[in-house]
């Protein structure tokens, strides 16, 4: 099994390469030139960037970091359950990474790229193969990483909250002129990737720690609700991502433009309240365990109601905003 993930993990690296040289060289329709790279969101994902780095680059770590460990146990003879379920960690979360890039490259972009697919594949296989080697997965092994994977919980809290926060204020300071421009527009699908990858880490580190006590999480109504509140993230995330973030430049409130963008600019809006507040409201149900004496429809009906609030008050953030360009 060793020799399988190692050819896996250099299969994939040799694709990286080549990914990685046809970028530099070739003139392939999906790829863009840098000023158009640094000067658009639509491009940074035709370019199949996250965060500014080429997929490929990121892909190639994972691949180096399986077979590094994978051709130390074939040479030297050994077994380390902690390493297997860090890579089995590590491949959930480029195999969400992949996906996400798959979708976003197809809905906005128009164009299907089959070695993302391939990396998705390659990565499964790996994560498939590594669940099969009967030591790894545990309920002990689990327990004893809990600090680890409460730690990883915890940075993807930190990023998707920071990410959704700062977004919120952004989008507030950039309006201040009535209109998002492109390099603005640039910044703000950043923070939305930013976004995503927090949902990512708190999403794989969450089944790590889940899977800890099953039945118990399963009945506590303080972990349902976040449950429920992480989905309504990933929807929001859904539309942030493939609706709002490559049309950011589109963003205007001035009176001259108000009729062509005011779907958007609504949908703005209320994406940003439902990330803020779905955000905090994460956050707290993961840190204050006193919300564990309450039920989870009160939880429920609090957060609907905290979502109302929010909304309406982008909206009349909105409003408040068109008067001003009105007046102006």
């Amino acid at each position: 099994m060793l020799y399988i993930l190692i050819l896996l993990s250099l299969t994939g690296i040799g694709i990286s390469i080549s990914k990685r040289y046809m970028r530099k060289y070739s003139n392939e329709t999906e790829m863009e030139t840098e000023e158009e790279t640094e000067n658009h969101p639509v491009a940074q994902i035709k370019s199949v960037l996250f965060l500014e780095i080429p997929l490929e680059k990121i892909i190639m770590g994972y691949f180096i970091c399986t077979t590094l460990v994978y051709s130390s146990m074939l040479v030297f003879g050994f077994t380390l359950p902690e390493l297997d379920l860090a890579i089995l960690l590590l491949s959930g979360i480029i195999t969400l990474l992949l996906i996400y890039n798959l979708v976003t490259v197809f809905a906005i972009a128009k164009w299907f790229s089959w070695r993302v697919l391939v990396f998705l594949i390659l990565s499964c296989m790996i994560s498939a193969l590594i669940m099969a080697r009967p030591e790894v997965i545990g309920i002990s092994l689990l327990q004893d990483a809990l600090p680890y994977t409460i730690t990883v919980h915890l940075l993807g809290l930190v990023l998707g909250l920071g990410g959704a926060l700062i977004l919120d204020v952004m989008i507030f300071h950039f309006l201040n002129n009535f209109k998002i421009s492109t390099r603005e527009a640039v910044i703000m699908h950043l923070l939305s990737q930013m976004i995503v990858l927090g949902l990512i880490l708190l999403f794989v580190s969450g089944v790590a720690i889940m899977f800890t006590d099953l039945q118990g999480y399963l009945e506590n109504q303080r972990f349902l609700m976040k449950m429920t509140v992480v989905g309504v993230v990933a929807l929001n995330g859904v539309v942030l991502n493939l609706y709002v973030a490559p049309k950011m430049e589109l963003i205007s409130l001035r009176e001259e433009d108000r009729e062509s963008n005011q779907t958007l600019v609504k949908v703005s809006f209320i994406v940003g309240a439902v990330s803020a507040i779905s955000w905090l409201a994460a956050f707290f149900l993961a840190m204050i365990g006193i919300l564990d004496t309450f039920s989870y429809i009160t939880l429920l009906f609090a957060y609907l109601l905290l979502l109302a609030i929010a909304i309406s008050g982008g909206l009349f953030t909105k409003h408040r905003y068109e008067k001003s360009a009105m007046e102006s």
